[in-house]
């Protein structure tokens, strides 16, 4: 039994070498493992993909198109479009469950949640949810969507297995949900309108902190460790870092108008920032305090996701519907991949062990 286990695992790094991928971090590892493993949402045996695009292994990113009510997915060796799932009216987000079986969209126009099947790439599920969602993040377990809607003070919690809503979560009078980030028991959620992000511990449903920002907050994200969150503020064109634990200011770096999305290195020292106004992103050098270097002529640049080797950021441009793809160690902007009208979110599908560095 033992020889048998060593050739498997043999078998299994061969595998992974001949990719030509990355393994997955260490924070994607430690959520995986906390949430009980590699979770029963897949089946065992379940039917062979249909066509190449929706392949389980397939390393792709997927990225929503607010105008023509659709999902491109892009493969990421080759950089081509391979795909396409239509979807409710004016798609924003995306995310998917851990196993890449199944990805979640928020269709903003139709106030609901789209339930894909990434090997079919069929939607099999609307779910109804509050006045246009926007913002969602899944939990470790894969059974609950946390979904933000902009037009009303809630946060809805969607029931992935019975496939509904299973009740919100109340922010207040006058608040507006736009961009979440979920560590551990506490989720962080951005109002744009009130310049504010609220802190609500998932399994109380309460709100347990209210931190003051600048200007227009918007896609919040949290550090690996979970002690800081960093905030783009559109509205004052900074990056704003805090304390996750008191809520206090902790840095505030320039970088353009419109801040938008961030996305912040594995060792945590530097990010990039775009500026969906500003039409640029920004390397940011967290440890300094300071921006590094800014690169324009990025219509509409709006949401990034890091290849899982971080050697490329791929950027959304809803100026040009495209999707570009920068290099992260010469800071230069490589091929640009003609996606949908006004894409939206960007989000990448690679199974642990699998994916990023191609």
């Amino acid at each position: 039994m033992r020889q048998r286990k060593r050739v498997i695992a043999i078998g299994v790094a061969l595998v992974l070498i001949l990719s030509g991928c990355a393994m997955e971090t260490k924070e994607q590892a430690r959520q995986r493992l906390s949430a009980g493993g590699d979770n029963k949402t897949g089946v065992a045996g379940a039917a062979a993909p249909q066509g190449e695009a929706g392949k389980l292994t397939a390393v792709q990113f997927y990225v929503p198109s607010e105008k023509e009510n659709k999902l491109s997915v892009i493969d990421v060796p080759t950089g081509k479009v391979v795909g396409s799932v239509q979807l409710s009216e004016a798609p924003a987000t995306v995310v998917f469950s851990s196993t890449m079986r199944e990805a979640y969209a928020a269709n903003m126009n139709s106030s609901t949640i789209s339930f894909i099947n990434t090997q079919t790439l069929k939607v099999e599920k609307e779910v109804p949810v509050g006045p246009m969602p926007h913002g969602i993040v899944l939990s470790p377990d894969n059974k609950t969507l946390y979904v933000a809607a902009v037009a009303d003070q809630f946060v809805y919690l969607v029931d992935t297995k019975a496939g509904k809503e299973a009740g919100t979560i109340d922010l207040g009078a006058g608040a507006k949900t736009n961009y979440m980030a979920l560590f551990g028991d506490k989720l962080y959620i951005s109002d744009h309108e009130n310049h504010k992000v609220y802190v609500v511990n998932v399994k109380t449903k309460e709100k347990v902190l209210t931190i003051e920002t600048g200007k227009t907050p918007r896609a919040v994200k949290v550090s690996d460790d979970g002690k800081k969150l960093f905030v783009p503020t559109a509205g004052d064109g900074n990056l704003e870092t805090y304390n996750t634990e008191d809520g206090k200011l902790l840095s505030k770096i320039p970088v353009g108008a419109g801040a938008t999305d961030v996305v912040i290195a594995e060792d945590g020292q530097s990010g990039i920032v775009t500026s969906m106004e500003g039409n640029s992103v920004t390397f940011v050098d967290l440890a300094g305090g300071k921006p590094v270097q800014t690169i324009q002529d990025l219509p509409g640049a709006r949401h990034i996701a890091y290849n899982r080797l971080q050697s490329k950021a791929y950027v959304t441009l809803s100026g040009s519907d495209e999707v570009a793809v920068i290099d992260t160690l010469t800071r230069q902007t490589g091929e640009r991949i003609k996606v949908g009208t006004m894409p939206h979110g960007i989000q990448l599908k690679a199974l642990p062990g699998i994916g990023g560095s191609c």
